[in-house]
């Protein structure tokens, strides 16, 4: 399953992708929108996680672009943000493909929401 990262603090960018790395993903990572937008031409994404507020190209843009794709269209987004409260209003979120996490949330906790995405009601089973 690949995986499109994208966040402009490289320090969170490389503990989230070393997380996903590890539990078999493949991750793709951007450090803004405009390089996210670069990956969604050029890959398939199963799924996408991105930071709000980034310099060029923020991730609501990057969300519109790539809602904007007939292979995205449907494509799970998960927004992360340090700003979650400004935002929660200001987006307007599918609950059933567009999720809003602050920033604080363990790498644990973001990494059980992918699974789940990703892998529905089996996910964890195995454990």
């Amino acid at each position: 399953m690949d995986i499109l990262l994208v966040d402009d603090n490289e320090d969170y960018l490389y503990l989230v992708k070393q997380v996903l790395d590890e539990n078999g993903y493949t991750v793709h990572t951007a450090k803004d929108g405009m390089e996210g937008c670069d990956v969604l031409t050029k890959s398939d994404i199963d799924l996408i996680i991105s930071d709000i507020r980034m310099p060029r190209l923020d991730g609501v843009k990057m969300h519109a672009f790539a809602r904007e794709i007939d292979k995205y269209k449907r494509t799970k987004f998960i927004f992360i943000s340090g700003f979650r409260d400004v935002y929660s209003q200001a987006i307007n979120l599918d609950p059933k493909l567009d999720f809003l996490l602050d920033k604080t949330t363990s790498v644990t906790d973001l990494l059980k929401l992918v699974d789940e995405l990703i892998f529905g009601r089996v996910a964890g089973a195995w454990n």
